[in-house]
């Protein structure tokens, strides 16, 4: 049986990024639907890789890199969202 599926995965990491993540509030914005999407292989290598301080830190990085604040309880928030759905889908309950 497969781990988990990586196009399933792969489209939760995209939409939990451009609906929660958000780090420069543009998700009202039907246009800017795939300005986080270069981020998510990078997502899909931490949540594989590593545990959910990799990712945390990941997107704290991500967010210093665009020139913002990292915001750590939002990075927190986001990456046990991330472990949830990753989880779901490794269980078969998504």
């Amino acid at each position: 049986m497969e781990r988990f599926k990586p196009d399933e995965l792969e489209r939760r990491v995209d939409e939990v990024l451009f609906y929660f993540w958000d780090s420069i509030g543009i998700n009202s914005y039907v246009s800017a639907r795939a300005e986080y999407r270069s981020y998510v292989p990078k997502v899909l290598v931490a949540l594989e890789s590593g545990g959910l301080d990799k990712v945390i830190n990941l997107l704290m990085h991500l967010e210093k890199y665009m020139g913002l604040e990292p915001q750590e309880s939002n990075a927190q928030k986001v990456g046990n969202l991330l472990f949830s759905h990753k989880d779901a889908i490794e269980k078969g309950h998504a």
